[in-house]
């Protein structure tokens, strides 16, 4: 039902924008639209009134299942000529394509064997459709959050002086399975010590220390959507400045949550935590944008940062993430997945309590 809709949504625009069929290639876009899981081997080809859907022999019968609304033909979905005998046969002559995301040969296809269409651009029609998250996609998106956190909790005690990065990482995916996830939805981090100064140090063979500051930035997938979050922990007592620091990001996130309105832009937003960090001296040291959006990709639509003027939208989901890394010292970074609203944000990772924990 909900791949109708959005069907339905997409012949919307086409109308107004005079298109008579929508060629879709990026496997996300190819999921978001008909549910079909076999990524990286199909693409979708939407008309006015019909759909189909191509892909090999390997996902026939997946795609019957998983697919009822398209018509399924059944080609590798790099042959460019059952695209062009397609768009011949249901004489398609304007096709929008999805110019920020297409593949070259896929582009080349479109371009030199399929010529006798014209190309319209749709210039990051997908990324705006999917921003607004349906009520199904939001449970699952909370869904992840809540194995994630439970997850975390569970690996408390793994946390520990001789314990390396890399071990803490695979026992906390194991967990994120076990508990019910398909997997990770990035490569997890976990920095310590002077390592937690990068913002994307992933695991390595370090073991913990005592006196070190420990950031694990993870998230898992549940039915196809990612959820993302942060702690930063101290294992034994914590170095005075990172102490105080930790109290700066705390304080910095909370205010940007506190803040938010319905209809203020990601840069306002963005804005709120990082003048808290700039006034206590470490603006230079926090060089991220505050949030990006989650949903079917860890990354994707709302962006919460200085360049973004545009207002966030209902039943949005996007991080709030600031922090502050000093090289040779260490950093903190805290992290939550929030979810907007009319009357405020949902904190989606509230499973897990953001305040300084010392293990």
């Amino acid at each position: 039902m909900l791949h109708r809709k959005r069907i339905e949504q997409l012949r919307e625009m086409m109308k107004e924008k005079y298109i008579f069929g929508v060629y879709v290639t990026s496997p996300e876009n190819v999921f978001y639209l008909s549910g079909f899981t076999g990524f990286g081997d199909a693409r979708l080809l939407i008309g006015r009134t019909n759909a189909w859907l191509i892909t090999d022999s390997r996902y026939t019968v997946q795609a019957a299942e998983e697919c009822p609304e398209y018509t399924l033909i059944t080609a590798n979905a790099e042959n460019p000529a059952a695209l062009e005998a397609l768009l011949r046969n249901e004489t398609i002559c304007t096709v929008g394509f999805e110019n920020e995301r297409i593949a070259y040969r896929d582009y080349k296809v479109l371009k030199e064997r399929c010529d006798f269409v014209q190309l319209t651009e749709l210039n990051g029609y997908f990324t705006e459709l999917r921003d607004v998250k349906e009520e199904q996609e939001l449970f699952c998106i909370e869904k992840a959050c809540r194995i994630a956190c439970c997850s975390l909790h569970e690996v408390l005690d793994f946390i520990r002086p001789g314990t390396a990065e890399s071990e803490i990482a695979a026992e906390l995916e194991y967990r994120m399975r076990k508990n019910g996830a398909s997997g990770k939805s990035f490569e997890t981090i976990v920095a310590s010590g002077k390592r937690s100064a990068m913002p994307h140090g992933v695991a390595s063979d370090k073991k913990i220390e005592n006196g070190d500051a420990v950031t694990i930035d993870f998230g898992c997938i549940y039915k196809h959507y990612c959820s993302d979050m942060t702690r930063t922990f101290f294992v034994g007592r914590p170095d005075a400045e990172l102490e105080r620091i930790y109290h700066i990001v705390y304080e910095a996130q909370i205010a940007a949550m506190e803040g938010y309105r319905f209809g203020m832009t990601g840069a306002e937003l963005d804005g709120i935590s990082r003048e808290i960090i700039a006034g206590k001296g470490y603006g230079s040291n926090f060089g991220h944008s505050l949030g990006h959006g989650v949903g079917i990709e860890i990354h994707e639509g709302a962006a919460i940062s200085r360049r973004n003027t545009e207002a966030i939208r209902k039943d949005t989901v996007f991080s709030i993430e600031p922090g502050i890394y000093v090289e040779g010292l260490g950093g903190v970074r805290i992290e939550d997945l929030v979810a907007a609203g009319e009357n405020g944000l949902r904190i989606l990772t509230a499973d897990f309590d953001k305040k300084m924990l010392v293990l």
